[in-house]
């Protein structure tokens, strides 16, 4: 059997996925499975052993019709028995639509009209569910859809599956001592704590950094991040900045051998809850019930205000994330290392 995985982006989403696709390889040993990633997190799946192949899709194709077509022609060579969207909105149900695979799975309330595209709608999801276990419970509904021929009744799946391989690779630099991580950027404005809050973190200790280093990281586009940090290590001692120092690989060697993250919802910290590291994480317009981390030991922070979850990418506000105090976070600092 061979299936078509549609997850393209982004890469805590991508994360999320994998041990949806280690539930399937277990399962199934015998299947093989292709997966329709953005082009910017292949690097998480290329070679990797749960993967027969890559497709590594640019989201700039869509403005590009000579090349589109041909992505669309590389897809339809390709024969399938089932194409399943796990991402659930028009730009991944377009691709499902064209895929020859003779099942087209997905949840009925996905969005965007992206179910219109589906010959199999599997019964609406509760969307209160952590997305990790959505995966999951997808992966179960079409491994019960593809033995018996009809969709039934699964559990979500308790236990989270962690053996995953993930490629790694050393980074040029040394870590002489223990360190933290220090996740400060995202895409969205709204999951931002401020970076005074972040230097006022940083004075606040001073005397845990007697023995434990900070590391800010992030990518290469986040440029005003990248400034800050710098200047912070040059602020404060036991403080350095890799932000837009790391590829995928270093990445997840870098959050393997840390003690642990600080951090926004963004794509490392999905990273480090695969990794199973412990987590403490700053939660302000999304939801930790439905994003947050998933390792063992974790603790999530929210300004609890009536508005929140917003789901929202602007606010003039940003008040539920100005509103976390760095006394807060230092506070469950110590809790989440005890």
């Amino acid at each position: 059997m061979r299936l078509l995985i549609v997850k393209l982006s982004a890469l805590g989403d991508v994360i999320q996925t994998l041990p949806a696709i280690a539930l399937l390889k277990k399962e199934w040993p015998f299947v093989k499975i292709d997966w329709v990633v953005e082009e910017r997190n292949g690097a998480l799946l290329i070679a990797h052993p749960f993967v027969s192949n890559t497709l590594l899709f640019k989201r700039e194709l869509f403005t590009k019709p000579k090349e589109f077509a041909f992505f669309l022609r590389k897809l339809r060579s390709e024969k399938y028995t089932a194409v399943v969207d796990f991402q659930g909105l028009f730009k991944s149900a377009f691709l499902v639509l064209f895929s020859k695979a003779q099942y087209k799975i997905g949840f009925a309330n996905h969005r965007e009209g992206s179910p219109l595209f589906y010959n199999v709608k599997l019964r609406p999801y509760d969307p209160d569910l952590h997305a990790v276990r959505r995966y999951l419970l997808l992966a179960r509904k079409t491994i019960s859809y593809l033995t018996f021929g009809k969709e039934i009744e699964v559990e979500v799946e308790r236990e989270i599956p962690r053996e995953i391989p993930l490629p790694e690779k050393r980074p040029p630099m040394e870590f002489p001592k223990p360190y933290m991580l220090l996740v400060a950027g995202a895409r969205w404005e709204t999951k931002i704590w401020p970076y005074s809050h972040w230097e006022t973190l940083l004075k606040l200790t001073e005397d845990q950094r007697k023995n434990l280093d900070f590391y800010f990281i992030g990518a290469k586009t986040e440029e005003a991040l990248r400034r800050f940090a710098e200047t912070m290590s040059e602020r404060y001692t036991g403080v350095f900045s890799l932000v837009g120092k790391l590829d995928l690989p270093e990445l997840v060697y870098v959050i393997k051998r840390s003690e642990g993250v600080i951090t926004i919802d963004t794509g490392p910290m999905h990273l480090a809850s695969l990794l199973n590291k412990p987590i403490l994480a700053l939660f302000g317009p999304t939801s930790p019930q439905r994003t947050g981390p998933w390792s063992e030991r974790f603790i999530t922070l929210t300004a609890k205000l009536p508005c929140q979850p917003c789901f929202k990418r602007k606010c003039k506000s940003l008040s539920c994330m100005i509103s976390l105090s760095p006394e807060q976070v230092v506070e469950e600092l110590s809790n989440l290392r005890v």
